[in-house]
């Protein structure tokens, strides 16, 4: 008797044992899941640059880490900016945000927001004109108008190419236009690869609403690692 209550003990034991292993695995794997959303959705997320938009400093299938906003938007910082959102049902909000954390939020098979990096050139209460692609920026509080380079907090070249034999101005975007004055939560915005790029020059100025991460680094390739820091 005494023999098959030790068995028996033992034989709960090992259940108990094996319950408790299998809880701790699921707890380990939730909360591993938890904590990795919770940084890719508001820390830092990795995106790919898959346009020659952003070249030379993004060139085209580099990937980057690109956080929330805090703070002020810097001048001269490239962002990402997020447009023709699409209302979702409950349900279909419920099923993106599951299939987004099952796969590291890479899959959002609703949620079809069209992102893309570009440069914050201007920000709200600038005066701005350009000549031969290069902006020339008044800030609100100044007199003066300075190049973009001059301004910037974030330094960076741009890529403008001589146009090909024949090129019409009239053709994609332009290399010239007359002053603008921005106003408030307004941003104006431009591609690095002035000549290639589909920027405010097209579609005009931004809300902030539309900013939705600032870009802070290229790792990926690692030939290609920079880390987008503010001047001293």
């Amino acid at each position: 008797m005494s023999k098959n209550n030790n068995i028996y003990e033992i034989s709960y034991s090992l259940r108990q044992a094996r319950r408790r292993f299998i809880r701790n695995a699921i707890l380990f794997v939730a909360a591993f899941f938890l904590i990795m959303n919770s940084i890719l959705s508001f820390v830092i997320c990795p995106i790919e640059q898959r346009s020659v938009s952003m070249e030379p400093n993004v060139p085209g299938g580099t990937f980057v880490f690109a956080s929330p906003l805090g703070g002020k938007i810097r001048r001269g910082e490239i962002v990402v900016i997020s447009q023709e959102k699409k209302e979702l049902s409950f349900a279909q909000k419920a099923a993106d945000f599951f299939i987004g954390g099952l796969t590291f939020q890479k899959i959002h098979p609703w949620k079809k927001e069209k992102a893309f990096m570009r440069r914050a050139v201007a920000l709200p209460g600038d005066t701005i004109y350009m000549k031969d692609f290069i902006l020339y920026v008044k800030p609100n509080e100044e007199k003066h108008f300075f190049t973009e380079f001059e301004l910037n907090q974030i330094p960076y070249s741009v890529d403008i190419s001589v146009p090909p034999a024949g090129w019409s101005p009239s053709i994609g975007a332009r290399g010239s236009f007359d002053k603008i004055t921005l106003e408030k939560d307004e941003y104006y915005v431009l591609g690095d690869n002035r000549l290639a790029c589909l920027d405010s020059r097209i579609f005009g100025k931004i809300k902030g609403s539309a900013i939705q991460k600032r870009v802070l680094m290229n790792f990926f390739p690692f030939k290609r690692l920079k880390i987008f820091a503010s001047k001293k």
